[in-house]
């Protein structure tokens, strides 16, 4: 006895992006600007703001990463 099919199957296969980490994309808070503002705490709030900003700089380094991975498994 023969078995015979009509019919085709086709594989088709889908790239999926995983979720990027919320972390990388939450709001950096910004330090409040102390009244009066004197010479200290003007010190103090510039470190502050470089610390704030080389964070948002391990964010955006990380983004890229990221991207640059998804971009390389299109392309394969």
């Amino acid at each position: 006895m023969l078995l015979i099919g009509c019919g085709s199957t086709r594989t088709e296969y889908v790239t999926l992006h995983q979720p990027t980490d919320p972390s990388l994309l939450a709001d950096i808070n910004i330090p409040m600007i102390p009244k009066p503002l004197t010479f200290g705490a003007s010190m103090d709030l510039n470190i502050e703001l470089i610390s704030k900003l080389g964070q948002c700089n391990v964010d955006k380094r990380a983004l890229r990463e990221i991207e640059a991975v998804r971009a390389k498994q299109l392309v394969n």
